[in-house]
């Protein structure tokens, strides 16, 4: 059966069929009334693992893809979907993950659910949007950091997007978007808005070709929080589920009303901040966290306590900021 009319009449679909759908979709086969429905089944039924990877495989065949030579390379990526108040917690870390040695390609967009999207603090940081996509690749081969803006890499998306909007509801595509990095990742430290998702997309990533990855819950954050962290670990190829609570990596619990930030430009005040090795606290804390399971996964460190005390050296030093500003340059030059 045409995997269309498959999903509309509440069957599921094979990771094949699901690719084969979503290259339709990509490529503006499908009309809006089509789309639609596609994207409510889906939404009222639940899509399975194999139909998220393969879906991520449409979509990432429709990209516009870059490839680099430095590895490991680390995306740390959230679905969004909870936590309107966080500050930019991945964001930052991604610097200090850098500045540390592990190069980074970060896949995001704008706004989604919070006050601040990845790309909304990125720009008022000075970082160019706009960069072309190969000029991006080469600031990953020289500076060790680059960001793909979602809107950049997946010009398919338009096909899309008239429809979600006036849906106005969670779809398959807000979880698509981590598992779509045009880079081609090797390890993610990656968060999700439910721990539902924890072992499906450490199994997705797997199914995807990821080398590596933490797949983590922070108890109402798609990031790592200072409180109890519930994990999913994908490492040779298997993934253990565990628990992480900050005094395990030698850091203060905290609350949520801790780590919250503000606008776009609020938050650059803070990113700079933290990275400058100024900021002290939670805050600072929670982007340690992140990049120190980035540090782990990548095989920077061999524990994440190890990633933490190594972030902390790093925020000290002020080197993030030293990178965040030679890449300012790097896209606006």
């Amino acid at each position: 059966m045409d995997p269309l009319k498959k999903v509309l009449s509440g069957e599921q679909l094979s990771q094949e069929e699901a690719r084969a759908l979503m290259g339709r979709i990509m490529a503006g086969e499908l009309t809006p009334a089509q789309m639609a429905g596609v994207l409510v089944a889906l939404r009222v039924r639940g899509e399975t693992l194999e139909e998220i990877t393969g879906f991520a495989e449409g979509m990432r065949e429709a990209a516009v893809t870059i490839r680099v030579s430095r590895k490991p390379l680390v995306d740390i990526v959230g679905t969004g979907g909870i936590a309107p108040e966080a500050f930019n917690i991945s964001t930052t870390s991604c610097f200090v993950v850098a500045a540390g040695g592990v190069a980074v390609a970060k896949h995001g967009n704008r706004l989604a659910s919070s006050r601040s999207g990845s790309f909304d603090l990125l720009e008022a940081l000075g970082i160019r949007l706009d960069t072309p996509v190969e000029r991006v690749a080469e600031g990953i081969e020289a500076l060790g950091i680059g960001f793909l803006f979602a809107r950049n890499h997946h010009p398919a998306m338009r096909h899309v997007a008239p429809v979600r909007a006036e849906l106005g509801v969670r779809t398959v595509f807000n979880i698509l978007g981590p598992l779509t990095n045009p880079a081609y990742a090797s390890h993610y430290v990656l968060g999700v808005y439910t721990p539902a998702l924890l072992e499906t997309f450490a199994n997705a990533v797997r199914k995807l070709g990821a080398e590596a990855a933490l797949v983590v819950h922070g108890d109402g954050l798609d990031d790592f929080g200072l409180w109890n962290n519930q994990l999913a670990e994908l490492h040779n190829g298997s993934i253990r589920r565990y628990a992480l609570t900050p005094g395990e990596v030698g850091l203060p619990a905290a609350t949520y009303e801790q780590l919250t930030g503000g606008t776009p430009p609020e938050n650059a005040v803070i990113a700079r901040a933290i990275l400058s090795g100024q900021e002290r606290g939670p805050r600072r804390d929670a982007v340690a966290l992140t990049a120190g399971a980035a540090f782990y996964i990548s095989g920077r460190t061999p524990t994440i306590a190890q990633g933490v005390t190594l972030a902390q050296e790093v925020l000290d030093s002020g080197a993030g900021l030293e990178l965040l500003e030679r890449l300012v340059r790097f896209t606006q030059g």
